[in-house]
């Protein structure tokens, strides 16, 4: 098997999955540089400030010609720079399942990661929310989103396979570990 080389990841999965963990987790060990995301709603209590720009909605706005993709969620904005794109290793970004499929269409050079938990194991998606701060009503929203995203987890996985990437079953807390980011360092 050969290593990952000069391939860009797009990871995706059901909200609190664990998406900007794997994407600072990549990039602690080189194996990806994370794109900075910018959007326009409050920071999280946690998020790293030099890969999570919050901007206003008019601040927003006035770069979207810069981005080389946006999306929006949960009624906020969020977009990635094309000039953050590093042409001397490959990147990583974390975005929703919905626009998971016109990503893949406008973004050829990336492999798709689709983390994914049983309907039965969204505990530990709500203990992680609570770990980190977030108000009980926020982790209830996107509980109910995960309930959501779930529901259509099969046609994510086809849209991921036909897209040559990878589709891992988040466990608990050391599946990361011991499952993805050791598969993603040896994908042919």
């Amino acid at each position: 098997m050969r290593k990952l080389g000069m391939k860009n990841l797009v990871i995706c999965g059901t909200s609190g999955v664990g998406k900007t963990f794997l994407e600072e987790e990549l990039e602690k060990r080189k194996i990806s540089f994370q794109l900075p995301k910018y959007f326009d709603r409050d920071n999280r209590p946690g998020e790293r400030k030099n890969k999570n720009i919050s901007l206003s909605k008019g601040e927003f706005l006035k770069i979207r010609n810069e981005f080389f993709f946006t999306l929006e969620y949960n009624g906020c904005n969020y977009g990635w720079k094309r000039k953050d794109k590093k042409k001397d290793r490959p990147v990583s970004l974390a975005i929703t399942l919905k626009d998971l499929e016109s990503f893949l269409k406008e973004n050829k050079d990336f492999r798709p990661v689709l983390l994914w938990v049983d309907k039965g194991d969204l505990e530990i998606i709500k203990e992680r929310m609570k770990k980190r701060g977030d108000p009980k009503e926020k982790i209830e929203q996107r509980m109910s989103l995960a309930r959501e995203e779930l529901k259509n987890r099969e046609e994510y996985g086809r849209i991921v396979k036909e897209n040559k990437g990878e589709i891992f079953k988040i466990k608990n807390d050391k599946t990361i570990f011991d499952e993805v980011i050791p598969r993603i360092v040896t994908l042919e």
